[in-house]
């Protein structure tokens, strides 16, 4: 490959090894046509072996439907394409035992970063088989980030959304607008950033005035959403009655 670049073999190496030492041109170019001529490519597998992580960024969500993971899976997409690495989705469903798998198979991968995107139960808090999967990953230079609260005691890992003061200033926010009764749409009991959108609304609303007629659970899905709404219509609401979810 260096002679085909007419370059030297560790500046053929920066360039298709991604080398934080930038190769300025027409060098970069000389390698990058050569590595085209001869149809090569990095072994990634060797790379992962020699760095200790591989280019890749594991990024974990309950479900590709809902628009809300697309939207995370684009903002990680753009920064991952930014820093040159390659995002691999999986699904977890939110469950325990297939979130463990799939963290234990994404390890032989010796991924760059994992990332959780999914609300967990509050009854779920990580095994420790998870935690020494996360922490073996940690141990060959990977990060752990999770959007919600990891349930293990590591603060380090978690990026926190206050979903009970959001819930909590909407209510207040709507019972200044007049509305002195609210239902609620609410997941699965248990599913944490749900529970504290209902309490923190709940809270908000009561001390503004206001009275929350219902909460109507279901799965947390759009079609459980569409179905909840029905069954909150069907009880006829009254004027000055708020839908919040």
């Amino acid at each position: 490959m260096a002679d085909a670049a007419g370059v030297s073999l560790a500046t053929a190496s920066r360039v298709l090894n991604g080398s934080a030492r930038i190769v300025g041109e027409p060098h970069r170019t000389r390698v990058e046509e050569a590595a085209a001529r001869l149809g090569y490519t990095a072994n990634l597998s060797a790379q992962a072996t020699a760095r200790g992580t591989s280019a890749i960024v594991a990024l974990l969500v309950a479900d590709i439907v809902d628009p809300y993971f697309g939207l995370i899976a684009a903002g990680v997409a753009r920064g991952a394409d930014e820093a040159g690495l390659i995002v691999t989705i999986a699904v977890t469903d939110r469950d325990p035992g297939r979130e463990l798998r799939l963290v234990r198979a994404l390890r032989g991968q010796r991924p760059r970063a994992v990332i959780f995107a999914a609300s967990s139960g509050r009854a779920a808090a990580r095994s420790r088989e998870l935690a020494g999967e996360l922490d073996a990953i940690e141990g060959i230079g990977g990060r752990i980030v999770s959007l919600a609260d990891t349930g293990d005691g590591r603060a380090s890992r978690g990026v926190l959304v206050d979903n009970h003061d959001g819930a909590r200033r909407l209510a207040t926010a709507l019972a200044a607008r007049g509305y002195r009764r609210a239902i609620i749409l609410a997941a699965e009991q248990r599913l944490r950033a749900s529970d504290d959108r209902v309490l923190g609304f709940t809270e908000g609303f009561t001390a503004a005035g206001g009275r929350v007629t219902a909460v109507h659970h279901g799965a947390f899905s759009r079609d459980a959403g569409a179905a909840a709404m029905r069954a909150a219509l069907a009880e006829k609401p009254t004027a000055g009655t708020v839908c919040s979810g």
